[in-house]
């Protein structure tokens, strides 16, 4: 399954990353690092998902910015950072409150354009 793989590749790329939640169509996925303290059921996750892919198609409608390459959110334990996966897809992850999200961005970035042919 490419959802999983590419969840696992997020997860491996940052020490920082507590959850990783993707999202391609009707297909759905999501991993959590081992160890890590959950902060969301799994219904949370999807709504989360759903939300996401809603929030996407406004910031695609902004042509005059440019393409949208990720969006970040800083709650009082997490930081998200959210990021397409194609046309039709949404990244969701979830970080340290202390992390460089910047930085994590950058290697996500990396890791979706890696993938973008496959899916």
């Amino acid at each position: 399954m490419i959802l999983e793989k590419i969840c696992d590749e997020i997860l491996r790329s940052d020490n920082d990353i507590t959850l990783v939640a993707v999202s391609y169509r009707t297909e759905s996925f999501f991993k959590e690092r081992k160890g890590a303290k959950s902060l969301q059921t799994k219904e949370d996750i999807e709504k989360s998902l759903a939300d996401a892919a809603l929030r996407w198609v406004t910031r695609r409608s902004h042509r005059t910015l440019g393409e949208p390459l990720y969006a970040m959110a800083k709650y009082e334990k997490a930081k998200r950072i959210t990021l397409p996966l194609g046309m039709y897809g949404i990244i969701l992850c979830s970080v340290l409150p202390t992390s460089d999200a910047e930085k994590i961005a950058t290697k996500l970035i990396k890791i979706v354009k890696k993938h973008a042919d496959s899916i």
